[in-house]
């Protein structure tokens, strides 16, 4: 267990945040506890049964009428050990927040199974003084800055990017740009890349569901983008065409990308786009998998409504990132050169990034 979490512990801070690296680590940690030591115990215990011919326990129920437990009454015993209600209570309490449907699919008395056999093990490691190691010791004293770390970054991220309605508003109103989205309809011809245009994944070729994706050198694909848009021009529906000949998924829908925003589209297309006047259709746009045409068919500024949820995350992510950057302001590093002498990895970033 002690390589596992160092290993793991290597390769996910070589690229992961903090609080990424925390997390998953905390979460791999009970797992690989859970599904390596307790499900081979249980496995043996019901091949054990099998072999003997014994037929399996039968779940236990509780009668209707039951009197109700008290906090001081035991409910679970482990050799000579004795657990209460009110100590198995602090247990699931105890738990970090990752597990709540684990434990909620398990069910108490398959966490309490579980749980027994945790402790089943470790009083086994007791009797052979595994505590006393000091490799057990040193794996301890990492699980105690993880498990810190953790609770202080919840705590951080609960007490430091509380968002006020007055920080919305003011944000909303000092961005607007960030909000300018505009109703589209539009036709993306594809050609051999393999990529996915942007948007969403083009689906079939030629508006046909279920039929093959054209095959077309980009040179093609430019030459039918740009003979569409001599046709809407001179006057075609461009909805039908769309419906036709289109290899976006919104050939469904004839076109109709509903309202979109810049962040949408890669900055060459979207700047073209929003350049557009209304019911004017573009140059054919080129994207990595083909190309697109597009017309404006109505221009707005993004509701304040519509845009405060995605505010609300922006922001806390920014107060998050303050916060962590404070951290590491608070508690400066520094590496002595002439042991860690390997690079960084590529893409490393700070937490506040």
């Amino acid at each position: 267990m002690q390589r596992i979490i160092f290993v793991l512990a290597a390769r996910l801070r070589s690229r992961s945040s903090f609080s990424s690296f925390t997390l998953a680590l905390a979460a791999v940690t009970f797992a690989c506890v859970v599904s390596q030591a307790v499900i081979p115990l249980r496995a043996q215990e019901q091949g054990q049964a099998a072999a003997s011919g014994a037929p399996a326990a039968a779940p236990a129920t509780t009668p209707a009428n039951a009197a109700p437990v008290g906090p001081d009454e035991v409910v679970l015993t482990v050799g000579d050990v004795k657990v209460t209600a009110a100590e198995f209570e602090k247990v699931l309490l105890a738990l970090p927040p990752q597990f709540g449907g684990t434990v909620n699919s398990m069910g108490k008395r398959g966490f309490a199974e579980q749980y027994a056999n945790l402790r089943g093990l470790a009083m086994e490691g007791e009797k052979r003084q595994i505590d006393q190691s000091e490799n057990f010791q040193q794996m301890m004293a990492f699980q105690r800055i993880l498990q810190l770390a953790q609770v202080t970054l919840n705590q951080l991220a609960t007490a430091g990017t509380v968002i006020q309605t007055g920080e919305v508003t003011e944000y909303y109103e000092s961005h607007q740009a960030e909000f300018e989205q505009l109703k589209l309809r539009g036709i993306f011809i594809s050609f051999q890349s393999g990529a996915v245009p942007a948007g969403s994944p083009p689906q079939s070729g030629g508006g046909q569901v279920g039929s093959p994706k054209p095959q077309r050198t980009e040179a093609e694909a430019r030459a039918k983008a740009e003979s569409l848009m001599n046709r809407i021009r001179a006057g075609e529906e461009m909805a039908t065409m769309a419906r036709t000949d289109s290899d976006h998924a919104s050939f469904a829908k004839s076109g109709d990308f509903g309202f979109v925003g810049r962040s949408q589209f890669t900055p060459e297309i979207a700047n073209a786009v929003f350049a557009l006047e209304p019911d004017l259709v573009s140059e054919p746009l080129r994207d990595p998998g083909g190309f697109f045409l597009f017309r404006v068919e109505e221009k707005r500024v993004q509701p304040l409504e519509e845009a405060q949820a995605s505010i609300r995350s922006n922001l806390r992510q920014q107060k998050l990132g303050n916060v962590l950057a404070k951290v590491r302001s608070d508690y400066p590093i520094t590496f002595n050169p002439r042991y860690f002498s390997e690079s960084a990895p590529a893409g490393a970033v700070s937490p506040a990034q």
